[in-house]
């Protein structure tokens, strides 16, 4: 995992591989998910797709009892 990461990059780079995943391609709908030990810049949608950034504080958040 690295620290202060683009999510919008890693975006670019999800979106480019799912192209070549042929599953219900004319009825899925794509979320995207990133997680990182920290951001440096998070987003919430690319390209029309809801964008979910969780970074060791929010799971921190999430799991913590």
């Amino acid at each position: 995992m690295e620290n202060h990461v683009n999510a919008e990059k890693v975006c670019e780079e999800l979106v480019e591989k799912a192209q070549h995943v042929q599953w219900h391609n004319d009825k899925r709908k794509e979320y995207l998910t990133v997680f990182a030990k920290s951001f440096s810049k998070r987003i919430s949608e690319f390209e029309g797709r809801p964008v979910f950034c969780f970074d060791l504080r929010d799971l921190e958040k999430i799991y913590k009892l």
